[in-house]
Order: C-alpha cells, then sequence, then structure tokens
C-alpha cells in the first residue's frame, strides 16, 4: 500500500464522527479534493446540505491526524490495503452506488473488473435443504469462473463461501466491523482459506467491534459488489432481504431458490419469487441470468449437463435429489428437511436408485451416485 497525502487525508476524514459516505460526496462537489478540504475556511462549508455545524472544529481536532498515521499503521502491520473512493482500484460496481464507502479496508486479492461476481446470501439459521442448495451453486459458479461475495456469517454465508473454496475458487467476504476484529470468531480458518484467492473486505477502521446496526449497511456492500443477488433461504424479517432490496435500489438482479410454502424460513424468498424475482433451482440459471452460459470452459458445460439431469424428475424427486449432495444422509432426515411424508421419500429414494442418480450406503443412508 502506498501512504501518499490523499490517503492520509482521506483517512482522517473518515474518522470524523459526522462525515459519512453522503456528506463526503457533497464535500468532494464543493471542494473537489479531500486536501482543500482541510485548507477550506469555515465560512465555506455554509450551505453544504447534510453537512453538520460542528464539521469545520472536527476537521481542526489537533489529534485527527495521529489517529490516521495510527490506522493507517494497524493496516500495514495485518497486510491489509486501504483503498479511498479516489483510488483507481476502488471497485468500479461498488463505486457506482448511491452510498458507496469513503474507504475500503482489504485484505487478500481483489477479482478484476472484468471477473462476474454473484452475491449469495441468506438465513443464519438455515436449514439442511438451504444450506446445500448454497453450497452446491456457489461451487458451480465457481467452477464457471464466478466470484461468489457472500458476508462470512454462520448459515448460508458459510455454506457460500464453501462452496466457492471446494473448487478453489474467489470468494469475497464483507465484515460488519473491522478486519482486526473478525466475526464470527468460529469463521477464522475459513477466513485464512479466503485470502488465498479472495479477501476479506470492510468500510470500517481495523479495531472498529461488530454492531448489530452495521450489518444492514454492511449488506449494501455486498449487493454493490456484485451483478446479481442471490437468496437462498430468508424468513420475512432477514437480513438477506435487506440486501435483496439494497439490489433492487442499486439497479442489480434479484434472485431466490423457492422453499417449502409452509415454512418459515423460506417465507421471505417465497415473497421475493411472488414480487418477480428470478427463480432459481441450479447455478444454470444464475450463468443464463448472467449470460454466462455461453463459451465456458471444458468444465462448465459438463457441470450444466449434470445439473439438468434434475429437471428429469417429479418435484419430489428434484426437492430429495437436492438435499443429497457427498454427506449421505439418512431416511429421517430427509423427511425431515423435505416436508415429504415418510413413505413417499421411500418410495422416491427407490426411484432415484433405480434412475442411478442416488446410492445407499450402509445403515440406511443415502447419497448421490452423479
Amino acid at each position: 500500500m502506498r501512504i501518499t497525502d490523499e490517503l492520509r487525508y482521506t483517512v482522517a476524514l473518515s474518522l470524523v464522527k459526522n462525515v459519512g459516505p453522503v456528506t463526503f460526496k457533497k464535500l468532494m462537489e464543493r471542494f473537489g479534493n479531500v486536501t482543500l478540504i482541510f485548507g477550506a475556511g469555515q465560512k465555506d462549508f455554509q450551505g453544504i446540505e447534510k453537512v453538520s455545524r460542528s464539521l469545520y472544529a472536527e476537521l481542526k481536532a489537533p489529534d485527527l491526524f495521529e489517529k490516521a498515521d495510527a490506522e493507517i499503521a494497524k493496516a500495514v502491520k495485518q497486510n491489509v490495503r486501504i483503498i479511498s473512493f479516489m483510488d483507481k482500484h476502488y471497485p468500479a460496481d461498488l463505486k457506482e452506488i448511491y452510498d458507496a464507502p469513503i474507504l475500503l479496508y482489504v485484505k487478500g486479492i481483489l477479482p478484476e473488473e472484468d471477473v462476474p461476481k454473484v452475491a449469495i446470501v441468506g438465513s443464519r439459521k438455515a436449514s439442511l435443504y438451504g444450506l446445500r442448495m448454497a453450497k452446491s451453486i456457489a461451487r458451480d459458479l465457481s467452477r464457471a469462473g464466478v466470484v461468489v461475495v457472500s458476508g462470512l456469517a454462520l448459515g448460508i454465508d458459510s455454506a457460500a463461501h464453501e462452496g466457492a473454496l471446494s473448487e478453489d475458487g474467489s470468494t469475497l467476504a464483507v465484515l460488519g466491523g473491522g478486519l482486526a476484529r473478525l466475526y464470527p470468531s468460529k469463521n477464522k480458518k475459513m477466513a485464512e482459506a479466503i485470502l488465498k484467492k479472495g479477501a476479506l473486505i470492510s468500510e470500517y477502521p481495523m479495531e472498529i467491534e461488530p454492531r448489530p446496526e452495521y450489518f444492514p449497511l454492511r449488506n449494501r456492500l455486498i449487493s454493490g459488489l456484485s451483478q446479481a443477488v442471490l437468496v437462498v433461504e430468508a424468513g420475512n424479517k432477514s437480513g438477506a432481504l435487506i440486501t435483496a432490496d439494497a439490489a433492487l435500489e442499486q439497479g442489480r438482479d434479484v434472485l431466490a431458490i423457492p422453499g417449502n410454502a409452509d415454512s418459515e424460513r423460506s417465507a421471505g424468498t417465497n415473497a421475493l419469487l411472488k414480487q418477480g424475482a428470478k427463480l432459481v433451482t441450479s447455478a444454470a440459471d444464475v450463468l443464463e441470468e448472467l449470460k454466462m452460459n455461453k463459451g465456458k470452459s471444458n468444465d462448465a458445460p459438463q457441470q450444466l449437463h449434470s445439473e439438468k439431469k434434475i429437471f428429469d424428475l417429479n418435484p419430489d424427486e428434484a426437492k430429495l435429489f437436492s438435499l443429497l449432495m457427498n454427506e449421505p444422509l439418512p431416511i429421517d432426515t430427509l423427511v425431515e428437511e423435505s416436508g415429504i411424508s415418510a413413505s413417499l421419500v421411500i418410495t422416491h429414494i427407490s426411484r432415484l436408485q433405480m434412475k442411478g442418480y442416488v446410492k445407499e450406503l450402509p445403515g440406511k443412508y443415502f447419497v448421490r451416485n452423479v
């Protein structure tokens, strides 16, 4: 990271209490240069919309630049880059949104601008069905060259990151606190794996603790970094719906995976589908939305071909097939997660075995055979 005067001034400005993304834009429109903001007189700030009267005094705080230098030192110590809004490395898609952050703290590798990015979000208290769908779609998108963006939270976010990592793909995790305060802590190993080909991203200073009010704000970055947002599983009050709302405001595509009609976990996603979100059952649907289903590497067509087998099944068979991945599952779990009666689950599993899609393991466990 090259530490310039512009970076020092921007970090200092970001640490001022009453300066957020919108105020920052207003100041830049007035002064044109971040250094000129600090050199302006008190009268120069008059008449600027949404600028606090106390701003001038806050800019003149004697320890402001000491704090800025300390913040930069913390970032350097932990191999974190601070990228300002004016930096050429600031993500172009994110720069387009109304309230783009003044700064991004980035640890790891940002993808090239022309690489497609899809956000995958959903409930922290996800069902087995939701976790499997998030992981499998993220895996297949990664195989097709798509960067998966999510929030490192438990549940759907973690499954999405895991799916991308399983293909040695790139994934971006946007945090709701400073990068020195990783949350949740149990995802530390996952965060380390992400850094190999992807990045951890935050708009908050290094030592800022994650707070509940930060996560809705964080969600606008998840959608802002992406071309589309896929909501896998979400209740009516899920934070994932905030991400979907942000995506719509930003002009991003919103996609959703259908769930059981009587499942609270899927009430939000089913509502999105009623409102016109694109229905997704596989990565092929997402790639179609991104217009990426042509001209891919040899691996991608093979994967899309295998996904089409799901469409040859009846709805109950397709649901059971989606629940089965590499981890064997017993009948009881399939009944609980699918919402299908035990007798019908046994019947459909038998048909899937006859079609060669599923095989039985010792102990009456079942797993995909394709």
